[in-house]
C-alpha cells in the first residue's frame, strides 16, 4: 500500500501542468532569446573617421614595366594628395581596368584615426597598380575622378616612349608626362 502511495505522488508530480518546460513564462522568454539571438554583440565606438579629399589636388606620378618579351608594358602611379591629413591615414580609391584597355581611376575619401598618434600632418600617398595591364602601342583612354569631378585624357604608348595625353593643372596632375622605354 505504501509503496502504491508512493507512486501515485511521484506520478502526479511529473504531469506537464507543473512541469518547468510547459510553464507559459519559461517558454515565452525561451522563445524571445532564440528570436532575438542568444548572444549580444556590442559594436566597438568607431576609431577611424573617413575624411573628404574636399579642396584638394591629387598628382599621379607615372610609372611603367615591361613584359619579358619588351613589346609591351603595365602602367602604375604613384598618387599623392596636396592637403595634409594624419600620418596614420589612407589615401582610399578604386581602380579598374576594363577590357578595352580604358583606365578609370576614383579617388574617394582620407580614412584616419579619431585621434592622430602620428607623426602630424602629412600629404597622403598611395600606389594604384591595375591588373592585366600590359599594353601594346597605341592610345588607351584615362579618366579619373576626384570630388565629383572626373577628368579625361590618354595614355599615349610607342616603341620609345609613353606620354600622357592630359591637359589639368588643377584638381588631378600628371607629372611627368613623359616616360622613355
Amino acid at each position: 500500500m505504501v509503496a502504491l502511495l508512493l507512486t501515485f505522488f511521484i506520478v502526479s508530480s511529473c504531469t506537464k501542468k507543473n512541469d518547468a518546460i510547459s510553464d507559459t513564462k519559461i517558454a515565452a522568454s525561451k522563445n524571445a532569446l532564440k528570436t532575438s539571438g542568444d548572444t549580444i554583440v556590442k559594436t566597438p565606438p568607431d576609431t577611424a573617421q573617413l575624411v573628404a579629399l574636399t579642396g584638394d589636388k591629387i598628382t599621379l606620378a607615372p610609372g611603367y614595366y615591361q613584359n619579358a618579351a619588351g613589346d609591351s608594358v603595365g602602367i602604375s602611379f604613384n598618387a599623392v594628395t596636396t592637403n595634409r591629413y594624419c600620418s596614420n591615414g589612407l589615401l582610399k580609391f578604386h581602380n579598374t581596368l576594363d577590357a578595352n584597355n580604358n583606365f578609370f581611376i576614383d579617388f574617394l575619401n582620407v580614412q584616419e584615426p579619431l585621434v592622430c598618434h602620428g607623426t602630424g600632418d602629412i600629404p597622403m600617398a598611395a600606389a594604384v597598380h591595375f591588373q592585366r595591364s600590359y599594353l601594346t602601342n597605341g592610345s588607351h583612354p584615362l579618366k579619373v575622378t576626384l570630388n565629383g569631378t572626373t577628368y579625361t585624357g590618354n595614355i599615349v604608348i610607342s616603341a620609345s616612349t609613353i606620354v600622357f595625353d592630359w591637359n589639368y593643372s588643377s584638381g588631378v596632375v600628371i607629372s611627368p608626362k613623359s616616360l622613355t622605354r
